[in-house]
């Protein structure tokens, strides 16, 4: 290939050559390299779409073409930032965990980061147990109401917004997520905090006070009786949101607190009484709130791999008229994904 750079000198690149250096260039690189000269814009963009895709492949998330807007390098772009900003993320796969036999149960000792940030759980108390093929040939963490796994405390507490993704079931009042110990703050995702009593409570966030029942919270409609859900919680003091398996089910200006997050307790909630009877096959954190592209294509990936009933809606349901789901397993994502067009 023939350059000739804005000083007017001019140079024969191999094309292989080309091909290397583009692929091992970030999104702002590229770009530059487009303004630089324009003769290269065309494989700079092929470059990004190719990089982009290493990028969903290693999120293990399917593209919806669909939902992309602006050119690749501006897509590349956006995912860099969704992969940097992916602080921790637990799977139940045996490569990805520390596991011990003990009369005939496999006991999760400890699960690894798959982001390589370091913020792997570890058991406490009592380790959950390992139940492979249980969710569409995938595995999941079984939390018998007495197991909690921990992550390391983060270098420094996070502040809000974040977005958790877990893949999850949960039965009656019970605690899903929530900050690291008893000297933390509340930063909880349950099924609890009922305006009155009831066995199998709505899902609920809070990121509000410490030891008393908190003062702040946004609740869904989902109840916790023992099925498995897509669990989105976007902590955003009063730009929060709860989706469940794509549903947006509570938003609104109505603040769930403003607490910091120091770090995950899974299965228990930060004083160490209510805890998960359930499972846990997947959690994902990050330090954003998710545009809607990418929380929708990462949600159904999920919904995909798990073999889960998944929507896009956009609003909430009403109580006479509900949004329609479909089965990941069962439909083409990309058909389903032409109702979410005006994104």
């Amino acid at each position: 290939m023939l350059l000739q750079l804005p000083s007017g000198a001019e140079f024969y690149l191999d094309g292989l050559v080309l091909e290397t250096i583009l692929l091992n260039l970030r999104a702002a690189d590229l770009a530059n390299v487009c303004l630089t000269c324009r003769a290269l814009s065309q494989p700079a963009q092929a470059a990004a779409r190719g990089a982009a895709q290493l990028l969903l492949t290693r999120l293990q998330t399917t593209r919806m073409r669909e939902m992309e807007r602006g050119s690749a390098i501006a897509q590349l772009l956006s995912w860099e930032s969704v992969v940097g900003d992916n602080l921790v993320w637990l799977q139940a796969v045996e490569e990805a965990a520390t596991i011990i036999v003990k009369d005939g149960q496999q006991y999760v000792q400890s699960a690894a980061d798959l982001t390589g940030s370091g913020h792997g759980a570890t058991m406490h108390l009592k380790p959950p147990v390992f139940r492979p093929n249980v969710l569409n040939g995938c595995a999941a963490f079984e939390f018998d109401g007495t197991c909690v796994l921990k992550t390391r405390p983060f270098a420094q507490p996070l502040p809000q917004p974040i977005t958790l993704i877990v893949v999850a079931k949960a039965r009656g009042d019970t605690t899903i997520i929530d900050a690291l110990g008893t000297s933390s703050s509340r930063f909880e995702l349950c099924h609890g905090y009922p305006t009155g009593w009831h066995p199998s409570p709505e899902i609920c966030i809070t990121a509000s006070g410490h030891d008393a029942s908190p003062k702040h919270s946004l609740r869904g409609a989902t109840r916790g009786t023992g099925e498995w859900h897509i669990y989105t919680a976007v902590f955003d003091t009063k730009r929060s949101e709860i989706y469940v398996d794509g549903f947006c089910e509570a938003t609104g200006n109505k603040s769930v607190g403003s607490n910091l997050l120091d770090g995950l307790s899974i299965g228990c909630d930060h004083n160490g009484i209510f805890f998960l009877i359930g499972c846990v096959a997947e959690l994902r954190l990050f330090r954003r709130n998710l545009s809607t592209a990418h929380r929708v294509q990462i949600e159904a990936s999920l919904a995909r791999r798990y073999g889960l009933a998944y929507s896009m809606a956009r609003e909430l349901p009403s109580p006479t008229r509900q949004a329609s789901r479909f089965t990941c397993v069962l439909r083409n994502m990309r058909a389903a994904a032409a109702s979410a067009d005006a994104l």
